[in-house]
């Protein structure tokens, strides 16, 4: 006789880069301690957009003040780490969550900003397509940072669930940690495709970039358990 090992809940679908950037893009922790990871990928993404774009405008990172009591400012040392000086970064504080919609419309369309990062709970979808249009309105990427994965319409055209992930192997310590990783799902795409990117933090260009050995073909397909002999 010989029994069967359960294999481990399948990944979604490998991808092989990372999507090209849309005007909004809804951000979203797997997990409620996963928040600072995916604060961490929406910078990121708006960083490296117009770092491909050679675009110098500043960042704004808009909060209600209750958000920020709860899950804390910007961090400086955090934000340079992604090549975010404090020079190039504006945080707007606001008082409730129609403020902080009204202020990242405003300022999507102004045409000062490459990016604008809004911290909101539950946009309607109407607030979201006006943000959609604001963002293509000031050439600006728009990102919306909500707390839980959502579930309802939204006119955003990528949806990410970010969770933080082991980190690699430290190249000269095999007991020390190395580069932090975080595994970003792409729930939900205007095309209808999905797909599964582990990513790699480089302090060395400051950003995130698929994983090493990876780059070809997303995460590492989960490899069945092989069957034990009775």
């Amino acid at each position: 006789m010989s029994r069967h090992v359960p294999s481990a809940p399948p990944e979604a679908p490998a991808a092989k880069a990372l999507p090209a950037p849309e005007a909004l893009e809804e951000i979203a922790p797997s997990e409620p301690q996963d928040l600072p990871s995916a604060t961490a990928f929406a910078l990121d993404r708006a960083l490296r957009t117009a770092e491909a774009n050679s675009d110098p405008r500043p960042l704004a990172f808009i909060a209600e003040r209750a958000w920020l009591n709860e899950h804390g400012h910007p961090f400086g040392w955090g934000c340079r780490g992604l090549g975010l000086g404090h020079e190039r970064l504006i945080l707007v504080v606001a008082a409730r969550q129609a403020q902080t919609l009204w202020a990242l419309e405003e300022t999507l369309k102004s045409g000062a900003v490459c990016a604008a990062l809004g911290a909101v709970a539950a946009p309607s979808f109407v607030a979201t397509r006006r943000l959609d249009f604001a963002a293509r309105a000031g050439r600006a990427q728009g990102l919306v940072l909500r707390p839980h994965p959502p579930a309802d319409l939204s006119a955003a055209r990528l949806r990410w669930r970010i969770g933080a992930a082991p980190s690699a192997g430290h190249p000269l310590d095999p007991r020390a940690p190395g580069a932090a990783r975080i595994r970003a799902e792409l729930a939900r795409s205007r095309t209808g495709h999905g797909g599964v990117f582990l990513l790699e933090h480089d302090p060395e260009t400051h950003g995130f970039h698929m994983a090493a050995g990876l780059a070809d073909h997303g995460l590492a397909p989960v490899q069945a358990p092989e069957r034990d002999a009775a």
